[in-house]
């Protein structure tokens, strides 16, 4: 029950952060010195500067496109991963490959932020210009059968589905991290806004995991299988409702925002015991309160 209460904790107060800085009150917006001095998302992805951008101005002026060319643009916006490269390449009606990789390799050539940051992707083992094998070997395939990932989706209306469908390509698959991340951009358009596991289902990477070995206080190292990952986080969100504030917005508590919280609070966890510390400290300039990085792979 501690375990709980201290992971409620976590989303309780960095939300009040956000909050508290987005009303535009003066820093510190915490007493607790771990959030003050180290960077740590936001626990409602929502909240997050280039996913508030992609909504903005991506996918919702573009709500009303086909499903298909959704589920691709989404895709498109994460694999590269920047609000930068998105205003600059436009939404994709009719897919050119060659004007795509033109455009990364020339923003790159330029200094100019492209790929992002916040989570790596690799070449799958392709000796080749990132710009090659993101557009050729990881979009372009999404792009051919998209009418069909389209329809798993209008039969399904289940992120889990649509998340096993996208990981049978190349560049998504493995553990389901960037399939992961467009399925949720796909529950806040029409292809999957009435996704019925919204409240039931979320992929868990290893940062969740070790979360979630910290809450039934096994070793941090212990594998944990899909099933027992998604019951236990299921478990986990019926039972945060009884620690969160009334400043936490109820209905934005799903398991994306367990699965989340849960990879952010182990970082917390590991300053609090000595286990070490996250990647960046927060200087109180940079604005990493309102930063859409989506942090470590979760």
């Amino acid at each position: 029950m501690e375990n709980i209460e201290r992971f409620c904790y976590w989303i309780n107060e960095r939300h009040a952060i956000y909050q508290k800085r987005a009303k535009g009150q003066p820093a510190p917006w915490t007493d607790d010195p771990i959030l003050r001095d180290y960077k740590f998302t936001n626990p409602f992805r929502e909240n997050d500067r280039v996913t508030v951008w992609m909504r903005q101005n991506f996918t919702k002026p573009n709500s009303n496109r086909p499903h298909g060319e959704i589920i691709f643009n989404c895709c498109m916006f994460r694999m590269v991963g920047t609000s930068e490269f998105a205003n600059a390449h436009g939404w994709e009606t009719d897919f050119n490959a060659g004007y795509t990789k033109n455009l990364i390799s020339s923003m790159l050539k330029q200094g100019l932020r492209t790929f992002t940051g916040a989570y790596i992707i690799t070449n799958q083992g392709l000796k080749l210009p990132k710009s090659e094998v993101v557009v050729d070997y990881f979009l372009s395939p999404i792009w051919e059968n998209k009418e069909a990932l389209a329809q798993i989706a209008a039969e399904t209306q289940s992120l889990q589905a649509v998340h096993e469908a996208m990981a049978k390509y190349k560049g998504w698959g493995g553990g389901g991290f960037m399939s992961y991340e467009v399925v949720t951009d796909l529950n806040y358009t029409p292809v999957l806004d009435k996704a019925k596991d919204r409240f039931s289902w979320a992929n868990a990477g290893p940062g969740a995991k070790r979360g979630l070995n910290r809450i039934h206080d096994r070793p941090l190292t212990k594998a944990l299988g899909a099933y027992q990952s998604n019951r236990e986080m299921h478990d986990l969100l019926e039972d945060s409702h009884r620690y969160l504030g009334n400043h936490i917005p109820t209905l934005a508590v799903d398991m994306r925002c367990i699965e989340h919280s849960l990879c952010e609070w182990d970082k917390y966890e590991r300053v609090r015991l000595g286990q070490g510390t996250p990647r960046s400290k927060y200087n109180g300039l940079q604005g990493s309160m309102l930063e859409a990085v989506n942090g470590e792979v979760a």
